[in-house]
């Protein structure tokens, strides 16, 4: 499994939204309580749910390599985005453990990314090979927290096609699960001819005349990776200014918007049920989550609910299917997940807990369900 993020050669992304996209991995989302005072007629009204908080990252590249050979990492993954109008590209690289909730080793190139999500700051020699529209090698070379050499490098031969078979939503397996509800989708991929990745004087990974045994493959390649995370943390948003705003179009629609650019919006009926939840980023890249019947906020006498959601992102829609219960009481609004389609989406339950300590705030917190 991957945990990357996607998006198409022409999406070029600056510095500055990435970081503020990457911010929302380590911190809660930026809805800090403004002391100003709603308006009566707002504060008069029960607003929408804010069920959860997303984050909505896309890379152009990704390479994976299982690392059989290693005692401690199962794979390692290397995602970059197409370079800047300055020529910089941003490059990430992680390992991933093989035992108990698979914990990440992160290295990135740039170092605010690495101070906001977490993880090492490296220079990392980074070259892409290969044509727009094939399957493109890769080879990166860094120092390692224990300053041990690490070199990793994918080929293909000149003549391969990207194709579609092998592609689209993955399995979490388990990658992230005590951190977040994972969305990982990949446009198009090939498998590699050969991979390498040293640390040190070692090749972990596959030999290139060694069987891949019970593994799917040994050295891969994806083009337009989409990665979206329902983040297991807890929050305050709030509605008013600095936080969910109104729309003056839409009746019914509430509007959080970034500061780097794009933002969440919130649907609700005309009783203050929520419909709609979307998250995009600013280049277009979304995450909607649709319920149906919306989900009831407490405090019109609704004990109990059951809706049915839908995930959907820019390059797919309805990718995820599943069902949430909503129970009131004792000044808590509890929303229980259960992902049904893919089949694997079951292993992955998460609870929301929601309060409402004043008529303008919500205090949200997501875990992975018990």
């Amino acid at each position: 499994m991957m945990v990357g993020l996607t998006g198409g050669v022409a999406r070029r992304r600056f510095i500055h939204g990435a970081t503020g996209a990457a911010a929302l991995l380590a911190c809660p989302p930026p809805l800090v309580r403004s002391s100003a005072t709603a308006a009566p007629e707002e504060s008069a009204m029960l607003h929408p749910l804010v069920p959860f908080s997303t984050v909505v990252d896309p890379w152009d590249h990704h390479w994976f390599l299982w690392l059989p050979h290693h005692p401690v990492y199962e794979s390692v993954e290397v995602a970059s985005r197409a370079a800047d109008r300055d020529g910089s590209a941003a490059v990430w690289v992680w390992f991933t453990e093989r035992a108990g909730s698979k914990r990440q080793i992160h290295y990135r190139n740039d170092p605010r990314l690495a101070a906001y999500v977490g993880g090492s700051y490296r220079q990392i020699a980074y070259r892409i090979s290969g044509d727009d529209g094939r399957p493109r090698g890769v080879q990166v070379r860094f120092d390692d927290t224990e300053n041990r050499p690490v070199e990793i490098g994918v080929k293909f031969d000149p003549d391969q096609n990207l194709i579609r078979q092998g592609a689209g939503l993955t399995d979490q397996s388990g990658h992230m699960s005590d951190r977040a509800f994972l969305v990982f989708y990949r446009d198009t991929n090939a498998l590699a001819r050969d991979g390498r990745a040293f640390i040190g004087s070692t090749n972990y990974a596959f030999g290139r005349e060694e069987p891949q045994g019970k593994l799917p493959f040994r050295w891969s390649y994806s083009h337009g990776i989409s990665i979206s995370l329902i983040l297991y943390n807890s929050f305050e948003a709030i509605f008013g200014p600095g936080g969910y705003t109104p729309s003056p179009d839409i009746a019914g629609l509430y509007v959080l918007n970034r500061g780097w650019g794009g933002g969440v919006s919130l649907l609700s009926d005309q009783n203050g049920q929520l419909r709609e939840y979307v998250d995009r980023d600013a280049n277009g890249d979304f995450l909607r989550v649709f319920f149906d019947p919306p989900l009831p906020p407490c405090g019109r006498d609704i004990k109990r609910q059951s809706s049915s959601f839908s995930i959907s992102i820019r390059a797919a829609a309805d990718l995820l299917l599943g069902s949430v219960e909503t129970r009131c009481g004792d000044g808590v609004q509890v929303l229980d997940w259960r992902p049904s389609q893919p089949i694997w989406a079951r292993k992955q339950p998460f609870r929301s807990e929601i309060s409402r300590p004043d008529d303008r705030s919500v205090r949200v917190a997501v875990k992975p369900a018990v």
